[in-house]
């Protein structure tokens, strides 16, 4: 297939992927998004009171177990732009904090020091968590329709569900453990504690999200012979003699091809396609929410680059990536701010509540501004039932292959789930052509 080419319709993390695999196949790959920038939700903004300072619309991480999307990067030669942070650090209101940290132990003990370390649970906290914890790795959820079923069955407190297993699963599937899908709430703890001892780290980017995605990721496809269209909005896919041939743009130009990818959401396929071609169903798929309350005080509030907060409105708080030892920026993180129901300014007031709770030092720092940021459709929740209905990531026509964290990864909607479809949609289509 090298001679052949490929176009790849969306610039975020599934179609940048897609578009990175085909390029090194030796494919001639074009990159088409609809941006003036690549990266898709992972975007940046630029603040009008710090114009040549970017800051992330809502901060991203990449953990140890997201070996896919690392494994990109290191194949882009980027792997410098991520800061692995070993520690996570959990506080309660107050600013206690205990340090979760893998002890040189294999996996799956090497993290029950850290574990038992948790203030903020008690004894029959802890032994209830570590007994549920075996039993999702051996026996998995059984017959649970909901993760909360299974966590009520396996009687777990009402402290363990709020300040563990929802502190996660909030964190990680963007609702709450009652609701959620018990395979991939099962996968989250599986893949991301117990997998092997790195899995828990995060990885923070170092950079902004669209110097990460739109300069350097952009410019590593560009090296390796991909062609990179923004601000392109795909109108149509053209079809010729049954199969996908190309894709025709808003502004008028017609980009013909050997094969397209797809890597959009779900219910922007039909925009798309011809009408006699049917993308694949996704039906009960829920798009859901991110907020990210940004502060800027006039000192550092935040003693960590990090924190997790025990029973906060938002579940983590972030400072800039670089930031000076003075820099008063904090980014609290809000999953399912859906369910809060809450407008702008009582979101913003709640969160900074939250920090005058967790972080004592800024009772005396002055707060200069505010900004709010949601990401109305930052991720999609997976009702109980459900996420064995996902398509499969790949080929499903002639010529034509989907990608998108929402098709069947086994992932929740993360940008390892999405780096895996996009990988999954490029071998597919390859295979396919090849044949």
């Amino acid at each position: 297939m090298a001679q052949n080419h490929v176009i790849v319709v969306g610039g975020g993390v599934a179609g940048i992927a897609a578009a990175w695999e085909l390029a090194r196949s030796g494919c001639r790959t074009t990159l088409v998004e609809a941006r003036p920038v690549l990266g898709g939700r992972a975007r940046s903004f630029r603040d009008p009171i710090q114009p040549g300072r970017l800051f992330d619309s809502c901060q991203h991480v990449a953990m140890g177990c997201c070996t896919s999307l690392l494994e990109l990067f290191r194949q882009a030669g980027l792997s410098r732009l991520f800061t692995p942070s070993p520690v996570i650090h959990f506080i309660t209101p107050g600013g206690g904090r205990s340090r979760f940290e893998a002890a040189p132990l294999p996996p799956p003990a090497h993290l029950a020091w850290a574990f038992m370390g948790l203030h903020h649970l008690g004894w029959a906290d802890k032994a209830g968590i570590a007994w549920a914890m075996a039993s999702l790795a051996l026996n998995g959820t059984g017959g649970a329709a909901t993760f909360g079923e299974w966590l009520a069955a396996k009687h777990q407190t009402s402290n363990a569900i709020r300040y563990f297993w929802d502190l996660v699963i909030v964190s990680a599937l963007n609702q709450p453990a009652a609701t959620a899908c018990p395979r991939l709430a099962r996968k989250v703890f599986l893949d991301g504690f117990l997998a092997s001892r790195d899995a828990h780290e995060l990885r923070l980017p170092a950079v902004s999200l669209e110097d990460l995605f739109h300069r350097e990721m952009g410019g590593a496809l560009r090296r390796a012979g991909a062609r990179v269209l923004t601000d392109a909005p795909c109108r149509e896919v053209i079809v010729e003699g049954g199969r996908a041939a190309g894709v025709a743009c808003r502004n008028g130009e017609r980009i013909p091809a050997d094969g397209v990818v797809l890597a959009i959401p779900w219910d922007r396929l039909a925009g798309v396609l011809p009408g006699h071609w049917r993308g694949p169903e996704a039906s009960g798929l829920e798009r859901a929410g991110i907020g990210a309350v940004h502060f800027w005080f006039d000192r550092r509030v935040l003693p960590t680059p990090h924190a997790a907060l025990v029973g906060g409105t938002a579940q983590w708080l972030f400072r800039h990536p670089h930031a000076e030892p003075e820099d008063g920026y904090l980014q609290a993180v809000v999953s399912g701010v859906d369910d809060l129901r809450l407008e702008n300014a009582s979101l913003a007031d709640a969160v900074k509540a939250d920090i005058g709770r967790f972080c004592p030092a800024s009772r005396q720092a002055g707060l200069i501004r505010i900004r709010v940021v949601r990401e109305h459709f930052a991720t999609f929740r997976v009702p109980a039932g459900i996420d064995r209905h996902r398509p499969a990531p790949g080929w499903i026509a002639p010529g034509l292959a989907v990608a998108g964290d929402w098709t069947g990864t086994g992932w929740p909607a993360t940008m390892e789930g999405a780096c895996r479809s996009g990988l999954e949609a490029a071998r597919a289509l390859m295979a396919r052509q090849g044949g």
